[in-house]
């Protein structure tokens, strides 16, 4: 007698065992990339040139901030802000500024203007 899978009939199993094979070879290839990283960025820290880093290292995108602190800024204050508003700040001109990347600080930079555009110069590395 043949089963449901073999018969066509019941084959939402065989759906979802396929499924969920799909998704573990998904899974094992994330992990194998995850470890390529790892094994790149240990032999980086071993002492290997670097330009051995992964390729696939070098391509992900990272967004930095430039931070102004302003203490007693509130919620109520940035109800109030309009156009063309100036909020003063404690932090003095030509002090650097941090330059950070998800919370972990990378380096020190000032503020520049370059062909009319808003940009910062790393001063020296956190």
């Amino acid at each position: 007698m043949a089963t449901e899978a073999q018969s066509g009939r019941g084959g939402g199993a065989g759906k979802a065992a396929l499924q969920q094979a799909t998704n573990s070879d998904a899974s094992l290839q994330e992990i194998s990339a995850e470890a390529e990283l790892v094994q790149s960025t240990m032999e980086l820290r071993d002492g290997s040139d670097a330009g051995a880093l992964n390729v696939n290292v070098a391509q992900i995108p990272v967004e930095i901030d430039v931070t102004i602190p302003i203490r007693n800024f509130r919620v109520r204050n940035l109800l109030a802000l309009s156009s063309e508003q100036v909020i003063g700040t404690e932090w003095l001109e030509g002090e650097d500024l941090p330059l950070g990347a998800r919370g972990a600080q990378l380096a020190w930079t000032e503020f520049e203007v370059i062909d009319q555009k808003l940009a910062v110069r790393i001063t020296r590395l956190a």
